[in-house]
């Protein structure tokens, strides 16, 4: 039992074998906006939690990820527990490495059949599976030569929002991830912190925003922000 691209518009991915002994296919389907046939690969990822996030960028931790080639078989997840609620989330590649598409349902452990339905998406994503204490958002192989690179960290105490002013794209992100964001020069962004329970911000280092809130960036070099939060 395991992950497989079948052949075809719909794509039969996996089995779940839950904590108990449930099982369910989880199935990937080309949306009426993708062209006709395959991806080469997908990247199939579960986060916790039942919030798979704006534009598909789950909030949640990340518990389980397999890359999957055309025609290939992965290992099946096999710490998720029956009953519970968890993101399921697809990002598929073309033969070149070019994002063909991403998709996310959430779904109940035990229940009916996962079907996460793949649409067009214009971010840069992950192309490889990193899982435990891992970078989000990493700069995916179509980072042209131009790009640059937006990083924003936070040890402890809160996460943060990081928004693109002209677009209002935005990524939540859940505390002690270090977020990494392939971006063209002159982009714009605000990164609004997230304050956990117990503990208030206190300032923010890099991208000359100190204390103001939201921090304000416009990227004309790679750049790192560095967010802080102190117990109350």
């Amino acid at each position: 039992m395991g992950i497989g691209i079948g052949r075809g518009h719909a794509l039969i991915a996996l089995s779940l074998l839950a904590a108990c002994s449930s099982e369910q296919a989880w199935e990937f389907r080309n949306g009426v906006e993708l062209p006709p046939g395959e991806p080469d690969r997908i990247v199939a990822t579960v986060h916790r939690g039942a919030d798979c996030g704006f534009a598909c960028r789950p909030p949640g931790e990340l518990l389980y990820c397999a890359e999957v080639g055309a025609g290939a078989q992965g290992p099946a997840p096999s710490n998720l527990s029956d009953g519970e609620r968890y993101c399921f989330v697809g990002t598929a590649f073309d033969a070149a490495g070019e994002l063909f598409g991403v998709g996310c349902q959430v779904a109940t452990v035990g229940g009916g059949p996962i079907t996460v339905t793949l649409a067009p998406s214009d971010d840069v994503r992950e192309d490889r599976c990193r899982v435990g204490g891992a970078d989000a958002g990493a700069p995916g192989p179509d980072a042209g030569p131009g790009s640059l690179t937006l990083r924003v960290v936070s040890a402890g105490g809160g996460g943060f929002l990081v928004q693109n002013v002209r677009t209002g794209r935005g990524f939540d992100v859940p505390p002690g991830v270090a977020f990494n964001l392939t971006v063209d020069p002159g982009s714009t962004y605000e990164i609004f912190p997230r304050v956990a329970s117990g503990f208030r911000f206190d300032r923010f280092e890099g991208g000359a925003c100190d204390v103001f809130i939201p921090c304000r960036v416009t990227v004309n070099a790679s750049t790192t922000i560095e967010l802080f939060f102190v117990p109350t």
